[in-house]
Parts: C-alpha cells; structure tokens; sequence
C-alpha cells in the first residue's frame, strides 16, 4: 500500500487525540456548536485515509515530489509529518475549518475538552502553533524535526 501524505491543508486546524471515542465526542461537539459537517473530519481507524482525502491528500511519485517542494519552502512541513504518523500509530487526528476567529477558538476550546494535543492551525499564509504535544513525540527522521 503506498503511503498517503496530507496536502497543505489551507484554512484547517488539526488536533490529534489519544483516545478514538474522544475523537469522535470532540467530532460531535463541534456540530453541535454549529460548525458544518463539512468543516469537521475525524480521521482514526480503517476510515482514516478515506477521511484525510478532505485535506487534498495524493499518493505515489506526484505526491513525494511535492512533499520535497514543500519541505523546501514550508516550515510547517514536519508537523504535517507529526500527524501522518500519528494517524499511522493509531491517534485518531480531528480537523475543523473554521474562518471566523471567535469560533475557532470556541472549537479550539472543545477539541482540549476532549483532550486534544498538537493542535495546529494552517493558514493560507502562516501556521498559528495553538498546542504543543502532549508525552513523547512519535518517532520521526531527523530532517523532519524543527
């Protein structure tokens, strides 16, 4: 199976959780509090590279030559590499896209209810580091740390 990598995901924050029913809980809170099923992804389990696809993933040659582009010009590039590998040790990774900036700090608040860590928000022209992770990082290659 070729390994799937998470384009720039542009106007998302992602968050990785620890707990699968957790996910899923921070997933339906932040229905409820009014964000479009749309706007939320909760990626775990089986269904997790199914689900990674709404943040403009691509497999194979194409999608390794534009990892190299990014990672030349991206600083946000090895956090994107922190969540495929969660996502590959069994952290389920919830993503919610909201612009407004009063809301987004509502769903940032309901994503570290449920427990959520390394939460990042990507910007179309920054990465805002929201929560740093929690324990001890997943294993990573050297050039991917900053």
């Amino acid at each position: 199976m070729s390994r799937r990598f998470i384009g720039y995901p542009t106007d998302w924050t992602l968050a990785v959780m620890d707990d699968a029913a957790e996910a899923e809980a921070a997933g339906a809170e932040l229905l409820e509090a009014g964000i479009a099923a749309d706007d939320v992804v909760v990626m775990a389990g089986h269904e997790s590279i199914e689900r990674m696809k709404r943040l403009g993933t691509s497999t194979g040659l194409p999608a390794r030559l534009r990892r190299a582009m990014q990672f030349v010009t991206m600083d946000q590039l090895p956090d994107l590499h922190v969540y495929e590998t969660a996502l590959d040790d069994r952290h389920p990774v919830v993503g919610v896209r909201v612009a407004d900036a009063v809301r987004r700090r509502r769903a940032v608040e309901i994503l570290r209810r449920h427990g959520a860590h390394f939460i990042n928000r990507f910007g179309a022209w920054a990465t805002e580091e929201i929560a740093p992770w929690r324990g001890t990082m997943p294993e990573r290659p050297h050039h991917m740390i900053r």
